[in-house]
């Protein structure tokens, strides 16, 4: 009996500890829910030095002289803090780090979530295409594994029972 209230305990909390939050508590109490990700591209210069939490895909990371810009794709952020995956996006923004961070290591690809202050806006370009970035200076980061690449959203394989021998000979056609 008391073996198997050990194993429930442990298992809790191993749960518990597996469902942390990217974004710090004491950070996140100082946001501002009502700050979206839309009304930050249509007004930024009315939201300079509020705190906001983002979230998406890394395009690019430049490392320059005062720090390092990391260009993201936004993507909405899930209960939990991460990134959602697929291609709903509101356009990009970029995430400022004072110090360095390796451009290998915060590449093309990449889950990011992040929190920090809204520094303003700074002008480039998205192909040929001229485009103003919201710039956060980050307080916070998390680099998330790849959120694209994960082989356990697509069919069949997010199915735990799932058995090929069973739909043979009609798999992969059985739909």
């Amino acid at each position: 009996m008391r073996f198997w209230f050990q194993i429930i305990i442990l298992t809790v909390l191993l749960g518990l500890f597996g469902c942390a939050h990217p974004v710090s508590e004491e950070l996140r109490k100082n946001l501002d829910p009502t700050l979206t990700f839309e009304r930050l591209l249509e007004s930024p210069e009315e939201f300079i030095g509020k705190r906001v939490m983002l979230g998406g895909v890394i395009v690019e990371t430049r490392a320059l002289p005062q720090g390092t810009e990391v260009e993201v794709v936004q993507k909405e952020i899930d209960f939990s803090g991460y990134p959602e995956i697929g291609d709903k996006t509101g356009g990009r923004f970029i995430f400022f780090n004072k110090g360095f961070l390796e451009p290998e290591i915060y590449s093309k690809g990449r889950g990011i979530t992040g929190a920090g202050k809204i520094r303003g806006t700074q002008i480039g370009k998205v192909g040929e295409r001229p485009y103003e970035f919201p710039v956060i200076e980050v307080e916070e980061l998390k680099l998330l594994d790849d959120v694209e690449r994960n082989p356990y959203f697509y069919p069949p394989y997010w199915d735990p029972w799932f058995r090929p021998g069973i739909y043979a000979p009609y798999w992969p056609y059985y739909q």
